[in-house]
């Protein structure tokens, strides 16, 4: 029975999972195509940005090219020196920007990097591009330097054409233009390879993609069997579970921490004409206050415990039942549930509230008897230091009761103790507890006062209370008062016999001072009543 909740809620889980199944293939077939979308981006961003370089090589040969023409021609044709100078200015900026050029060239592959580790082949040829690149740089200041000599001897009176060498000049500058031939063959290897080690990379990562994929596949698939097979189990022994709890004749409730009733068994209906409601709170049928969830819930860690609880029947009364709550643990601090299963016990506890009510109770006036009075007292007296009060016993004596029943009988007297009785009762209410201790005597436990005049005020209300005229015996009339000693504890004594003595002392005093007073103990009356017969 404590799977009942799991069992209703097996296949809304099935369902769940299956969906978050789909939702994770989905997402990674998603990854997939996202993954095979980012690889050619980056294959085909790093395929430009090699081919930039290639053309910023490619330029720069042009732009030596040009350099060599204007060269030849400043140092062969017969022109005027301003031609010349253009012709030279010419050479300088195509060499500068050759410069340029290969030296952003050579600033962007230094800067290029695989994207993933273990791609050896381009990873070498990358090498042998920047060691071409820095090779460079020797030729062509060589080929600068050369051409500067050239144009300047030229402009000299004592040039001699015998000292240029075209075939020496295209030596020095195929030198330059070599290495940069080179570069681009093997920029063009690199990009091809980059490429190529791309399409493998991506190939594995996709054979390994797939292979995760299915593997997730398979774990769906079987964990949705397990699913499927626990709710066949859990359907199983619910129904052997229901069998059970409607067949048996104990009442069982089940409940969550928060009290609400998860399962009722149909055995409720007999006993109390109704089952009680799936999902309300168990508090809108049982009457103790013993039952809260909070004292329920600290009985977590120990074991199950027997409460006595009332639960209202159909027509209205209350029914007792004496039941086990048992909590069933969860997963965390508190118990996922609460069991609880009752027998009932009503006549039992008819039969025992009438003992308590022979043993503590009058059976004339109703009122709380002598052994009730000793047990009260004892409770008070013995409790903690930091909760003790200040505690008054009144003893109240009838004056002229024995006149009522010489004169009325008895069945007067009767009827007199059990009109006071009453109103005594209500007189103190609130401020403590009457008993009746034997014949026409009473006693009266004061333990809510704070102050003397309060316990004055409540006193004289006592002697107002006997002070009257009683109607009784079909109209007959009765006047009678009280006598009251009073002790205090613990100033008058730490025990019951002693308060009781000294209570019984000054009620003497009262009585011999003529009745319808109140007086409290002190050491003088214990010296002048303490001797003398009452």
């Amino acid at each position: 029975m404590a799977g009942f909740p799991e069992i209703k809620n097996t296949r809304r889980l099935i369902l769940l999972f299956a969906a978050i199944s789909v939702l994770l293939v989905g997402i990674s077939i998603a990854s997939l195509l996202y993954l095979n979308n980012t690889m050619n981006k980056l294959s085909a961003s790093l395929y430009n940005d090699v081919y930039q370089n290639s053309e910023l090589i490619l330029n720069a040969d042009r732009d030596l090219y040009q350099s060599a023409l204007a060269l030849h021609t400043a140092i062969n044709a017969n022109i005027n020196s301003e031609e010349r100078s253009k012709l030279s200015q010419d050479f300088e900026e195509n060499n500068a920007q050759a410069k340029q050029r290969l030296g952003m060239a050579s600033y962007n592959i230094n800067s290029v990097e695989n994207p993933f580790s273990g791609m050896r082949q381009s990873e070498r040829l990358l090498t042998q591009l920047k060691d071409v690149l820095e090779n460079v740089d020797g030729p062509f200041q060589t080929w600068k330097d050369t051409g500067r000599d050239l144009i300047s001897q030229r402009v000299q009176s004592n040039w001699n054409p015998k000292s240029f060498s075209p075939l020496q000049t295209n030596a020095l500058l195929e030198q330059v233009r070599d290495p940069l031939d080179q570069a681009e063959q093997l920029i063009d290897d690199y990009a091809r390879q980059v490429t190529q080690e791309f399409r493998d990379k991506k190939s594995s990562l996709f054979a390994l993609y797939s292979l995760f994929l299915f593997l997730l596949v398979l774990v769906i698939i079987y964990l949705c069997r397990k699913l499927i097979t626990l709710q066949n189990e859990m359907l199983e022994e619910k129904s052997l579970y229901q069998l059970i709890g409607e067949t048996m004749s104990d009442f069982i409730i089940l409940t969550d921490p928060n009290g609400l009733i998860l399962y009722a068994s149909p055995s409720h209906s007999g006993l109390l004409g109704y089952i009680p409601s799936k999902g309300a709170p168990l508090s809108n049928y049982i009457r103790e206050a013993e039952i809260t969830w909070a004292k329920l819930k600290s009985v977590v860690q120990a074991p199950p415990r027997i409460s006595e609880l009332r639960m209202r029947s159909v027509e209205g009364h209350w029914v007792w039942l004496e039941t086990k709550v048992t909590p069933i643990k969860g997963s965390g601090a508190f118990p996922a549930q609460f069991m609880l299963v009752s027998r009932e016990i009503t006549q039992r506890k008819q039969y025992e509230e009438r003992l308590h009510k022979l043993a503590f109770y009058d059976h004339l006036t109703a009122i709380p008897n002598r052994a009730h009075f000793k047990m009260y007292m004892e409770n008070l007296i013995n409790q903690p230091e930091e909760r003790k009060q200040n505690i008054a016993l009144a003893l109240l004596d009838c004056d002229r009761f024995k006149q009522l029943n010489d004169t009325l009988g008895h069945l007067a007297g009767d009827e007199f103790l059990q009109l006071l009785s009453r109103e005594l009762q209500q007189t103190v209410k609130g401020s403590g507890q009457a008993f009746r201790i034997g014949g026409d005597e009473f006693a009266v436990v004061l333990h809510r006062f704070t102050s003397p005049e309060m316990l004055d005020e409540i006193l004289a209300r006592l002697l107002q209370l006997f002070n009257k005229s009683w109607s009784i015996n079909q109209g007959s009339s009765f006047h009678t008062s009280a006598s009251i000693g009073v002790s205090l504890y613990p100033q008058h004594g730490s025990s019951i016999n002693e308060l009781l003595r000294a209570a019984d002392l000054a009620m003497y005093r009262s009585k011999n001072h003529g009745g319808n007073e109140a007086n409290l103990y002190s050491e003088l009356v214990d010296e002048e009543y303490s001797d003398q017969p009452k």
